[in-house]
């Protein structure tokens, strides 16, 4: 049968592992977000507008806008910069794509199986893209930083950190997605041809050992989740954290130009009637 196979190679020791440090990083990433949004939330900004909102409002706003066309599509950016403006939709898409393949993934495992034949392999080609196009906005936006850089762009080694983490958490996938498709000889091959090229790099670099490339499986699939909770965590503490807290700004921003909108609109009425 077609199907997912997770923790496949893995040691039961690995696999708990895995579930405390999910649960440290999720403390993490809502202790972060949490520590942020209530500085905020106490007025702290020019005209009190987030003042007594809260963290949990704030959250809401921030996802809210994040799945909004204005952000999925870049439109505030493409007027400014078509490449630029790809480049986000690239990473935006991509990273939601992969964020909600692991959510199918986990409800496939724990709850009720759904990821089985034709529907697993249309799933493993679209994550397969998805990776493809967030490693390429990665990769861009790694080259806009620090070689095609503008004249007036200041940039440090920690402006990339955020990049280079998440491109490092993506190949770490492919490579455990494809050694998995050459040991087990995966009909998903064709359905996963990014994962299933650096698997057969990695038979190459194993001089086509079987047992070589359950050592490359097992060592990136440990580095990969180091990297992918640490990443988790760190979210709220990095540059990255921007796009959600952009969301916030612009949809305050929004909301004040409607009410500045229709404080005018009042005057002018009252204007008239006198």
């Amino acid at each position: 049968m077609i199907e997912a196979k997770d923790f496949w190679n893995l040691p039961g020791n690995i696999v708990t592992i895995l579930y405390l440090l999910t649960a440290i990083a999720m403390i993490a990433l809502f202790a972060g977000f949490w520590s942020k949004t209530r500085i905020w939330s106490m007025g702290r900004d020019t005209d009190n507008s987030l003042k007594g909102l809260g963290p949990m409002s704030l959250l809401r706003i921030s996802i809210a806008k994040l799945f909004s066309a204005d952000c999925l599509l870049a439109r505030r950016v493409f007027p400014r910069s078509v490449p630029r403006a790809f480049l986000l939709v690239g990473i935006i898409w991509g990273f939601i794509l992969l964020f909600l393949g692991t959510v199918s993934r986990t409800i496939d495992h724990y709850i009720f199986h759904f990821l089985r034949g034709q529907v697993w392999l249309t799933f493993s080609f679209v994550l397969d893209m998805a990776g493809l196009f967030l490693m390429i906005g990665t990769v861009f936006g790694l080259l806009r930083r620090y070689v095609w850089k503008p004249e007036r762009m200041a940039t440090s080694i920690r402006d990339g950190l955020f990049l280079f983490w998440l491109f490092f958490v993506i190949f770490s996938g492919y490579v455990i997605e494809g050694t998995r498709i050459i040991v087990l000889n995966s009909p998903a091959a064709d359905w996963s041809p990014v994962g299933y090229a650096l698997g057969k790099a990695a038979l190459w670099a194993s001089g086509g050992s079987v047992e070589g490339l359950k050592s490359i499986h097992l060592a990136f699939w440990i580095a990969h989740m180091l990297l992918s909770l640490s990443f988790i965590a760190y979210i709220p503490f990095s540059k990255g954290f921007h796009i959600f807290a952009s969301q916030i700004t612009t949809s305050l921003a929004a909301q004040r130009r409607e009410e500045q909108d229709k404080a005018l609109a009042d005057l002018a009425g009252k204007g008239l009637e006198r």
